[in-house]
């Protein structure tokens, strides 16, 4: 079953007017082009899922707007619960936290051109200790409710980018400096790399912020 329901219903309002974020859709584009969002599928474990619905009816934020549908058994879940501590680690993938049926993501082209390279490595051991095992749930109910969000400021946003930044830089740029065994043009692009990842940490966290983050309500356009 991967149809999602004919009628949803956002959680909120009760509306049922949604912006639909589906391919082609240019941020899932973005997700499944952008070489750097391999390092978050591969090292991180974070997923995006397929469909994402964005209500028209509410005000606030977007992120607090928008909703991971389950095709299996209709549910509608805050997309940002998708985005807090619960989205690293999903290696396999995500599963409803009502009917724990699978919820169908992405993949980034490049993540899927590293693990075909490297699946001599992987492939053994998943097929042995994790095939069929379930997936891990979006996030873990509380008494059988959706967890209680606490509001992402700006200067969270920008800290997770910084973070972001310095994840990068760590294993893109010093880490095959230390593979190099001293040599120099490693070493300097290493040092060019600080000032480059960490401004480009903090413009990804301010952009998150602006597009995701801050009330534009029903004006933001995406």
């Amino acid at each position: 079953m991967n149809k999602i329901p004919p009628v949803q219903k956002c959680p909120r309002c009760e509306n049922a007017e949604f912006r639909r974020w589906s391919l082609p859709h240019p941020l899932i584009l973005h997700w499944i082009l952008n070489p750097a969002l391999a390092f978050n599928e591969i090292v991180l474990g974070q997923r995006l899922p397929k469909t994402q619905l964005i209500c028209k009816s509410c005000d606030g934020p977007l992120l607090e707007r928008s909703y991971v549908p389950c095709p299996s058994c209709g549910a509608m879940h805050l997309g940002r619960l998708h985005s807090g501590k619960q989205a690293f680690g999903n290696w396999r993938g995500i599963a409803c936290p009502a009917c724990k049926e699978e919820i169908p993501c992405i993949w980034n082209i490049f993540s899927l051109l590293i693990l075909l390279l490297t699946s001599p490595f992987w492939a053994p051991l998943y097929y042995v200790y994790f095939r069929g095992k379930p997936l891990r749930p979006m996030f873990q109910t509380e008494n059988g409710k959706s967890p209680a969000l606490k509001p992402v400021t700006k200067r969270k946003w920008i800290l997770l980018g910084s973070i972001w930044g310095g994840l990068m830089w760590l294993f893109l740029s010093l880490l095959p400096a230390l593979n190099g065994k001293g040599d120099a043009r490693s070493w300097t692009a290493a040092i060019l790399g600080i000032p480059l990842w960490t401004c480009g940490g903090i413009l990804w966290g301010f952009g998150m912020w602006f597009f995701m983050g801050r009330a534009a309500g029903k004006r933001n356009p995406i």
